[in-house]
C-alpha cells in the first residue's frame, strides 16, 4: 500500500526552492535600483537651484501694479499736489493729468504763467520711476517752458521734466531710466544741480551735463550699442507701473493735533528768483 504522505517532503522541498528563487530575483532588482533617498535629495537640490535662478522675487508674485498716491511738488512755485495718475482700472485719470498740466507750468514770468497739455507718456514715465523706487514724492525742477527766443527743446514741446526723488541718488535714478525704451535721459552731475532730465522720444538718447548754475557747458553723450534694439521692442505697456512693487511704509503721523496748513505759493519775488535760477541752470533741451 502506498503511503499518502510520501510526496509531502518532496513538495516542501520544491516550495522552498521556489521561495529562494523569488528572494534572489527580488534582491537582484533591489541591487539594480539607485538608492531612492539620495536620488530624491539630489533632484530636490537641482529643482531648488533652478527656482532660485528663475523664480521671481516675492514682490513680483503680486500681479497688481503700484498705484499709491504721489505728492508732486514744483520748486519754481512752492506748490504741490497729491495725485493718482491711474484709476482703479489702470487707465490714465484725465483729471489727475490736468492737475499736473496746471502745476508744472512755465512761471518764468510769474505774472503770466503759461500752461500746456503735457505729453501723457512723459507723465507715465515720471510716475513709473517714482513707483520703481517706492517713493511717495516727486520733486520737479522744471516742466513746461514756452518757446521764445530759445526753442527750449523737449520742454518747449511739453514732453520733458527735470526732477529728482527724495533719498534716491540722481545717478541711480538716471541709470534706471536708461533701461527704458524710447527715452531721453540727461544726468546733471554738478553738485549744485543733481537732477535728471527725462523726456519721451522715438530714438533714445542719453547724456551727462556737468554745467553749474548759470553756466552752460557742453554735454557728454553716452553711447549705447543696444539702444536701437531696445527701442524696436517698445510696447505701450513698458510705460505702465511695474507690477508687484510693494507700497512703501506709511509715513509716521504727526504728533500735533492741529490740522496741517494748506500748501500755498511762495511769495512772488521768491518765485521769480527761483524760476530765474532754475532757467539759468538748465540748458536748451
Amino acid at each position: 500500500m502506498r503511503n499518502p504522505l510520501a510526496p509531502f517532503p518532496r513538495a516542501v522541498a520544491l516550495a522552498g526552492l521556489l521561495f529562494g528563487m523569488t528572494l534572489a530575483r527580488g534582491g537582484a532588482r533591489a541591487d539594480q535600483l539607485p538608492p531612492p533617498a539620495s536620488a530624491d535629495k539630489h533632484s530636490d537640490r537641482t529643482d531648488n537651484g533652478n527656482q532660485a535662478e528663475t523664480a521671481p522675487t516675492p514682490a513680483d508674485r503680486n500681479v497688481k501694479p503700484a498705484l499709491w498716491p504721489l505728492r508732486v511738488s514744483y520748486v519754481n512755485t512752492g506748490l504741490a499736489t497729491s495725485i493718482r495718475l491711474y484709476d482703479a482700472g489702470g487707465k490714465i485719470d484725465g483729471q489727475a493729468a490736468a492737475q499736473l498740466d496746471d502745476l508744472l507750468c512755465d512761471v518764468r514770468d510769474p505774472a503770466h504763467p503759461r500752461t500746456t497739455m503735457l505729453d501723457r507718456r512723459t507723465l507715465q514715465l515720471l510716475v513709473r520711476a517714482a513707483y520703481h523706487f517706492r517713493s511717495r514724492e516727486i520733486i520737479v525742477v522744471s516742466g513746461y517752458r514756452k518757446p521764445g527766443r530759445r526753442p527750449e527743446g523737449k520742454h518747449g514741446e511739453g514732453r520733458a521734466v527735470d526732477f529728482r526723488l527724495p533719498k534716491v541718488r540722481a545717478a541711480t535714478l538716471a541709470a534706471y531710466l536708461r533701461t527704458l525704451p524710447r527715452v531721453g535721459v540727461g544726468l546733471y552731475t554738478h553738485r549744485a544741480t543733481q537732477f535728471v532730465h527725462l523726456d519721451s522720444r522715438d530714438r533714445s538718447y542719453h547724456w551727462l551735463d556737468p554745467s553749474p548754475p548759470g553756466v552752460s557747458l557742453p554735454e557728454r553723450p553716452l553711447a549705447g550699442s543696444d539702444l536701437a534694439k531696445r527701442d524696436a521692442t517698445y510696447a505701450p505697456t513698458d510705460d505702465m507701473p511695474e507690477a508687484g512693487v510693494p507700497e512703501p511704509p506709511a509715513e509716521a503721523p504727526s504728533t500735533e493735533t492741529a490740522a496741517p496748513a494748506p500748501v500755498v505759493a511762495a511769495p512772488l519775488e521768491q518765485r521769480s528768483n527761483t524760476a530765474l535760477l532754475v532757467a539759468q541752470a538748465l540748458g536748451v533741451r
